[in-house]
Order: structure tokens, then sequence, then C-alpha cells
């Protein structure tokens, strides 16, 4: 999986988060590298990667080196990191040895808080291409993807980005829509919902996926975010509607351990036979469990939000994060990763009917096909595209310039 980047036929991208503290849970919450399923995501992301007082990139964890897939990172020293050309530099390289050395695929970087210094990131964010597109001409390697985690929130985003300028030089953009509303509120409210309320006109994913169009982003390098999680408050009266009186964020989950947080799998339990409410005008439910008031995404909003993205032409949906879901089955009855699942299903649907039943799983050139390669996972079909111009080697079993190698 290291070694491919993967790009459905369709031409949305479903892109997953996987956590590297995920895999150091007890229990049922615990997340290993081997039991993500590669083939229900276009792009993985490992998060995170860390920034050494060298300005040089190194694993977030020591222990991270072995489950690495893809990566994520650098908020921490950023902004020191981007301040001058010579510091961008030593980055860079690092970058690139650290991509290579592990496998990745390409970068992304995650900057939401390092405000001010929006040039500096135009500056980064060029730097990269430039020296990632160098050193694939030098190799002959299919060139490293340059992606980054950018805010929802028009107030960070005008302080931090060049938002027209970087989007020359990223190949998309995950935009956070979610977190919109937490711990600092008064009140409850979902902090991840689609359309605006009276009094929330900017806190909702449809304001934030139109105002970076609206600044001069493409719309099919913007990927949707969408939680795998629920924003939790507890009620102070026997109020329970949106905008219902809270006295603190909502108790923590038996897994995750986090206040005001719980994993999809956490809702499931914590809302067992309780009624799901939905909020129309905002196209997304809650529940409510005693004094707990949890805000989610099941598949219905899934649904509207999936729609949205298609008439938008949005570039796809990205999940945070693969360990939130229910990722084994055992709580939400409804199989393995329902949420992505459910998210694969209508947004990249493309399979091959019968080509992978009776054959072992993994990737399988397809005749005068070049461009595409058949993946296999326990006899389920699944077309998947390189991306660009690269076409699929099997003697590498990776995606490659065309004089490097091309199937018949």
């Amino acid at each position: 999986m290291g070694k491919l980047i993967l790009t459905a036929a369709s031409s949305y991208k479903l892109v997953c988060y996987y956590t590297s503290w995920s895999n150091y849970r007890t229990g049922e919450g615990k997340l290993t590298p081997s039991d993500v399923d590669p083939f229900q995501c276009t792009h993985l992301i490992f998060a995170f990667a860390s920034i050494n007082y060298d300005n040089e990139l190194i694993p977030g964890d020591q222990r991270d080196i072995e489950s690495y897939k893809t990566f994520n990172g650098l908020k921490d020293r950023f902004r020191s990191m981007a301040s001058t050309k010579a510091k961008r530099d030593r980055f860079i390289k690092s970058s690139i040895q650290l991509l290579r050395n592990y496998g990745f695929d390409g970068i992304n970087l995650d900057w939401q808080f390092p405000t001010n210094s929006r040039r500096k990131f135009t500056w980064l964010c060029k730097e990269l291409l430039r020296a990632f597109s160098k050193e694939a001409e030098e190799t002959g390697s299919p060139r490293l993807l340059v992606t980054s985690a950018v805010s929802a929130s028009k107030g960070i985003i005008d302080e931090s980005y060049e938002m027209a300028k970087i989007a020359n030089y990223l190949d998309f953009l995950n935009v956070m829509t979610y977190n919109f509303h937490g711990f600092w509120d008064s009140v409850t409210g979902h902090h991840s919902p689609l359309d605006q309320r009276t009094a929330d006109d900017q806190l909702n994913t449809a304001f934030a996926m139109k105002y970076w169009q609206d600044q001069g982003v493409p719309a099919e390098k913007l990927i949707l975010g969408l939680a795998a999680f629920g924003r939790t408050f507890t009620l102070s009266t026997t109020s329970s509607g949106v905008g219902a009186p809270i006295s603190n964020v909502g108790k923590a989950g038996p897994y995750t351990m986090e206040a005001g947080s719980l994993s999809y799998y956490e809702v499931c339990l914590a809302l067992e036979g309780k009624q799901i409410e939905w909020i129309t005008d905002q196209k997304v439910p809650y529940g409510v469990a005693g004094d707990q008031w949890i805000g989610f995404d099941n598949k219905e909003s899934i649904d509207a939000k999936v729609k949205h993205v298609k008439d938008n032409n949005l570039g796809g949906v990205f999940v945070w994060s693969l360990d939130h879901d229910d990722f084994n089955g055992n709580f939400c009855k409804e199989g393995k990763y329902p949420l992505v699942s459910h998210l694969r299903s209508i947004l990249v649907p493309g399979t091959s009917a019968d080509f992978c039943k009776g054959k072992n799983d993994g990737n399988y050139p397809i005749p005068n096909d070049p461009y595409s390669f058949y993946q296999c996972s326990n006899g389920v079909s699944y077309t998947q595209k390189c991306q660009g111009t690269l076409v699929y080697n099997p003697s590498c079993d990776c995606c490659n310039w065309p004089q490097v190698g091309v199937h018949p």
C-alpha cells in the first residue's frame, strides 16, 4: 500500500486518517496498522509526524516507524521552520529522505494555528512542490504528493492562508469541517452540520466549502471533512434540544477516554435503545442519554454530505479517523467500518464484477488499460486508477512512469 498512490476509478477521493495513538489503546478500542483495511479508502494518511529543533522531519514517535502507511502532521514548530528559506530547505530535504526511506506517497501539512505566517506557508508549499517534482525527474519515481489539512473557520482561514496561491501548489486540501461547536460553548450545538441554522451562518460545512471556493480554490481540490466521532455536552436543565444550556462537556467514553468526544462505536453504545433526533435544517442527527447530549454523523447525514460533494463538484471526502469508526463491527450492528464502508459505496463504488472471485488478495493488471489495475480483497473487485499519466507496473506492484515499464 505504501508503494501505491491509489486513486479510485471514480473522480472522487476517499481519504482516511489513521492515528498512531489508536495502536496504544487497550481492548476493543485498539486499532493496529495491520487491522486497517487498505481497500476501503483511496488514500491513507498516517498522523502525525513532527519537526525537530534542526527543522528536520522526523517520526512523531519512534514506535510509529514500523507501522507507517503515509503521513500527516507538522503542527509543532511550524512557524519557526517556515520562517527562512534555509530552514525550509532543510525541512524539504529531510522530508524527501523520510518519505522515500519508508515508502510513503506524499506529505500532508497540518497548518491550522500558525497565524500571521500566510506568505511563509505559501512559500513552503511552492518549494515542496518544486523539490518533489525535481526529485521525481531525477530518480524516475512518481512525484510525491503535496497536500494539506486546512481550517474550516473563517477567522483562521483569513489569517493563515493565501488560499488561491496555495491551491496552485497543493494536490488537494482537506477542509476540517467539524468541531464547529465544543467545550467553549454554553449551549448544545452540532459540531459538524451540513447547513446553517439562523444564528450559525458561518458555523457549517456548506459555508466553509463555498468560502474556500469563493477565494479561488478549484472545487475538485477541496476535500470535505467527515468526523467519525461525536461531540458531547452535559445538560444543565431538563431542556435537551439544540441550544439547550449545558454545564460542561460530555463524559469520556470507555475506550477513547476523551471528555467531550465519543467515537462512533461509543455513540452506538451510549444511544442504544434511545431515540435519534434529526436536525432538519442542518441535516445531522443527535441523541440524548440521561444528561448527555451527543451530536454525531450517521449514514443519513453522510448521504446528505456526499450529495453536497457531488452537487458542487468537490474533490471528495476525508474521514477523521479510522479508529473512531466501528472498525471491528462489534458495537453498532452495522458490520465493520460502517461509516467508511457506506462512504465508499456511494462515493467511489467502482467494482469489476467477478474478476477477483477465486483470486488471492492483491493487485492485478487490467488488459488494454495500463493506467488502471484491479484490487482484490476477499473476492471483491475494485478498479483503481494510477495518478495522472502513471501506469501500473506489476513487477514492482506500483504506479510508475511509462518508460519504467508498462504491462502488455
